[in-house]
């Protein structure tokens, strides 16, 4: 019917009343003088268990139409509803685009089976790393498919970084922007109608090859995406620059349409197509994705927080945070923000017994306090002497010191201590009240590792309200820190932190590495340096939440080492 650019891609979006919900896309190619108007909008076909009188057609929305001037060829997005009614067994649907695609499927669970999942983060390389050393892309993104032909998941979770578009400021239009010396001027230049086209096409070819190739393409169009950004999928630290850089022209510009063009490929939205508003009084305007969460207006681009809270499964549930749109130096999420996700969590249906909570940057992680106070010094003379000799050390923003806003985007920041910590005081709050368990996953450091919540007083973890199992898994693609830094993490994870004892309330790293891979003592026993990316499922006999993170043994091969993390049943009184 019409060339592919792209897709199938899935995305999940709920389960309500018994019908599960989710989205196909795909992206095709045209002429550039094809009008909108003539386009007849292609039909998904999909069924149950091969059974084709269980055959359901559902037409496209065509959702956004842009044009590669360059190649002259114009790309039609195309959206397809999916609807399937759960049944008392699992149902593997069968799904093709007519004329367009090959049969493909995914599995549905069945009415009171709980999902199994997969999560990972940071999925794409650093400039600058020889991606042939680590085997490219795809060696975790193989494990990810043959753990799924053992035994299906039902759901892939994206939590930040799923494409590196930092490699944007070499586009040609941006040249000039880039290599200005004088970072004041460049902050003061305006975004062109010709850099905007600039931004666009990188990033639409971007997504579209990232999206398309490799192991991960075919992943995901057999295990639906739930997804979360955090700053690469715009550019590396946007939201954790002073406002100077985040509002000058052109910076600002590739963050805004960064944002447009992840809600475009990773969760299938235009928000003028699909009525979700920048505005406050609008914010819950009714939209075809009903685990959405609109939150309040973006800090430094025209788009609101678009949180997700999802069924998975009758006694499972996950909100993935936007930590991004509202994100400055001095916050991570407004208080609408927050406002409306506490809302949502305390009107889940009795019997719930877990939710996993996503944040791309992990709420607990080993201190780095003194360096973030060094490195943000205008008056270190260490600082000065290295932004003088070493051009790396600096960013080509704004010439702030290049690992500062990875240290400012830590919940442990200076800057955001007091909201993690109001935040942790909330989710106790919630958890007793709806008498659930609360776990974390969350990403972004390129390393593994579990961090804990308890009470001080010793409680049971099972009878313990506070208790809270915080999973870190990065990076299924990226590569870890060296050596050194490892070690160097690894020692801050041994201090114990007194922040949370006004809640009566402790947190520290689990030693999930005692033993090497080969079954040795090792000394790195709660950060591991090696990719990675977690398995998770319920365990219907304890009521238990297993989360298995899967680490890459060798270098590039895609053999991993499993270790395991139980998130226990919430056995406490509801209050």
């Amino acid at each position: 019917m019409y060339p592919l650019t792209l897709g199938p891609l899935l995305r999940y979006d709920t389960v309500e009343e018994g019908t599960y919900h989710a989205f196909a896309m795909i992206v095709t190619e045209h002429a550039m003088d094809t009008a909108r108007e003539s386009l007849s909008a292609p039909n998904l076909v999909y069924a149950s268990n091969g059974d084709a009188s269980t055959a359901l057609q559902s037409q496209a929305k065509l959702l956004y139409v842009y044009d590669d001037v360059d190649r002259s060829k114009r790309h039609v997005f195309w959206r397809f509803k999916i609807e399937v009614a759960l049944n008392d067994g699992p149902q593997t649907i069968t799904y093709a685009v007519d004329g367009i695609t090959q049969p493909c499927d995914f599995v549905v669970p069945s009415k009171t089976q709980n999902f199994r999942w997969a999560g990972h983060s940071c999925n794409g390389f650093s400039s600058g790393v020889n991606t042939e050393e680590w085997g490219g892309p795809d060696p975790l993104w193989r494990d990810v498919l043959a753990e799924h032909e053992r035994d299906p998941f039902h759901l892939v979770m994206g939590g930040g970084d799923q494409i590196y578009n930092d490699t944007i400021t070499s586009i040609p239009e941006l040249k000039e922007w880039n290599e200005e010396e004088d970072r004041v001027k460049a902050m003061q230049m305006p975004l062109t109608d010709e850099i905007k086209a600039g931004i666009d096409r990188y990033l639409f070819r971007h997504y579209a090859e990232w999206f398309g190739s490799g192991a991960f393409s075919k992943a995901i169009s057999r295990i639906p995406m739930v997804n979360m950004l955090d700053d690469h999928d715009l550019i590396d630290g946007f939201g954790t620059y002073p406002d100077r850089l985040m509002n000058s022209p052109i910076f600002n510009g590739i963050g805004k349409q960064g944002f447009f063009f992840y809600l475009l490929f990773q969760q299938f939205v235009v928000d003028e197509e699909d009525d979700i508003s920048n505005s406050p009084a609008r914010a819950g305007a009714n939209t075809p994705f009903r685990s959405f969460i609109i939150g309040g207006p973006g800090a430094y681009i025209p788009f609101p927080t678009h949180s997700i809270l999802t069924y998975l499964g009758p006694q499972q549930y996950m909100l993935l945070l936007d930590c991004r749109a509202q994100r400055r130096l001095d916050e991570i999420c407004a208080k609408d923000t927050y406002d409306r996700c506490r809302e949502a969590i305390l009107r889940l249906p009795d019997g719930v017994k877990h939710l996993i909570i996503q944040l791309g940057v992990p709420l607990a992680y080993p201190r780095m306090v003194l360096i973030e106070k060094l490195l943000s010094s205008k008056f270190n003379p260490i600082v000065f002497l290295a932004k003088k000799l070493l051009p790396k050390f600096t960013n080509n923003f704004n010439g702030q010191v290049e690992l500062l806003d990875d240290l400012n985007d830590h919940w442990c920041a200076i800057g955001h201590k007091r909201e993690r910590n109001r935040l942790i005081e909330s989710l106790h709050d919630i958890a007793v009240r709806k008498r659930i368990r609360i776990s974390f996953i969350s990403g972004d450091v390129h390393a593994g590792g579990c961090s804990i919540f308890e009470d001080i007083r010793h409680t049971k973890p099972e009878e313990d309200h506070k208790y809270m199992v915080a999973m870190i898994t990065s990076a299924i693609v990226n590569v870890p820190p060296p050596a050194p830094v490892i070690t160097m993490i690894n020692a801050l994870a041994r201090k114990k932190h007194k922040t949370l004892h006004h809640l009566f309330t402790r947190e520290y790293m689990l030693p999930l590495f005692e033993k090497d891979f080969s079954g040795k003592p090792q000394k790195n026993k709660y950060i591991v340096g090696a990719r990675n990316w977690c398995a998770t499922e319920y365990d219907t006999k304890t009521n238990e939440l297993v989360m298995q993170l899967r680490v890459e043994k060798e270098q590039g091969t895609g053999k991993v080492a499993t270790f395991e993390v139980r998130a226990p049943p919430p056995n406490f009184r509801k209050h």
